[in-house]
């Protein structure tokens, strides 16, 4: 381990680490750093500004705001590389991990000019499997109906589709010779790299479930059964006439099925008039989802949740079931702090959900974009309340067994140990 290796000599060693989000970084990745400051660490954290950096400060990390606006926006990736740049050149750090798709190739090319000994990168999904085109229709995307989009989509891709996917296969490929680890989170996108010859295989490494779950965090402290799940509901304030409960925590945007969300709740309205929705935003939230959103909540349909520290045991034990729409790039923790809860999610078959989810025992997996189906097989299982409890059972113990904070932390400070021994004793 770290603090048993080569760091004994020197008292501070700087780490850098890039995100985009540093209340992602936060959530994720606090116990890392409080590991790696307790092996003589000094923590840098560069990200943007969203609510994470006084959770960061108050533990001792150092934390510097970078923009990450819209691939779209070059002068605000311009500003970024910059800043990253000179905070590499600065500190020199000996280790520095990228945790960000949209960062990585950038932050990768200044830890190269600033010849930092071991550099990491976690790529939690590939421009490869799904289209990449998304059109920036902007305010028209409110007039225009969801189908119109998709088709226009569909046309644009079929013309420039191939030569960006040339281009991605590229551009993975020299980010995997820059850094010395390529970390992915799926063994999915660990065959995928491996076949298309992508990174090397030494420097290739899968951590399934990527950060993992603090399991304790998320071990129900009320116990289970029908009690406690009602002593949940009343502490969240829901309504009394809702008698299940499904959940969403993720990213409400149109890339990460918003509109199938909003489908699904109408469609099991119809069917299941009792039935209520608790929805957590993580992440921008677009004011046309949000008016969306508040549309839902004033009919009584949904309630919303706002801040990642509500996300705690107490709301997942609110639920019967959670509900997954995201595509192949939509976060996927929200389904291991379920599971860590002993509740089962129904979600869209993605390589990430797909290495977390065992379809028909710990949950259900849907074709990726068949929300009537999901939504079929949503309805189909609250109507078998023991079933989605002994499928969250299973879930819980999959997820303390696989996918907790602490091995996931292991496994990683042990790559940092092992690329740094090489690195700072080879004469």
């Amino acid at each position: 381990m770290i603090h048993e290796s080569m760091f004994s000599q020197q008292k501070v060693y700087p780490a850098v680490f890039v995100g985009r989000s540093s209340a992602e970084i936060a959530r994720r990745y606090s116990p890392r750093f409080k590991r790696l400051a307790d092996a003589g660490f000094e923590v840098h954290v560069l990200a943007a500004d969203d609510g994470g950096f006084e959770t960061l400060r108050r533990q001792g990390v150092q934390c510097k705001a970078i923009p990450v606006a819209s691939p779209r926006n070059a002068a605000a990736l311009m500003g970024a590389y910059f800043i990253v740049q000179g905070v590499m050149l600065e500190l020199r750090p000996v280790l520095v991990h990228i945790f960000s798709h949209r960062l990585a190739w950038l932050s990768a090319f200044a830890a190269r000019q600033a010849e930092v000994p071991a550099l990491f990168v976690t790529m939690e999904y590939h421009w490869l499997e799904e289209e990449p085109v998304h059109l920036p229709l902007g305010p028209m995307a409110l007039v225009t109906s969801s189908e119109g989009v998709r088709a226009a989509e569909e046309r644009i891709n079929a013309v420039v589709g191939y030569p960006w996917r040339k281009v991605m296969l590229q551009a993975y490929e020299r980010l995997g010779a820059q850094v010395d680890r390529y970390v992915v989170t799926t063994e999915f996108d660990f065959r995928l790299v491996q076949d298309l010859g992508l990174v090397a295989p030494s420097r290739l490494e899968v951590a399934v479930g990527g950060a993992g779950v603090d399991v304790a965090r998320y071990r129900p402290a009320g116990g289970d059964g029908d009690a406690a799940r009602q002593q949940a509901r009343e502490a969240l304030g829901l309504p009394t006439h809702w008698r299940q409960v499904v959940g969403w925590v993720g990213p409400v945007t149109r890339r990460h099925g918003a509109d199938d969300l909003v489908a699904a709740v109408k469609a099991l309205r119809r069917t299941h008039p009792s039935l209520g929705w608790v929805i957590a935003p993580r992440g921008k939230l677009a004011d046309g989802q949000a008016r969306r959103l508040r549309r839902l909540a004033d009919r009584g349909w949904v309630r919303l949740v706002h801040g990642e520290r509500k996300t705690d045991a107490t709301f997942y034990q609110a639920l019967d079931v959670m509900a997954c729409f995201g595509t192949t790039s939509t976060p996927i923790d929200a389904v291991l702090e379920a599971g860590a809860c002993g509740v089962a999610t129904v979600a869209y078959d993605t390589p990430a959900t797909r290495s977390l989810i065992v379809s028909g025992s710990t949950g259900e997996l849907v074709l990726e974009g068949d929300q009537p189906t999901l939504t079929s097989v949503l309805s189909t299982r609250l109507r078998a309340p023991e079933l989605l409890r002994g499928q969250g059972a299973k879930m819980r113990e999959r997820v303390e067994t696989l996918f907790s904070r602490e091995s996931s932390d292991d496994h990683m400070l042990q790559l940092y140990d092992a690329v740094l021994g090489a690195k700072l004793t080879t004469p």
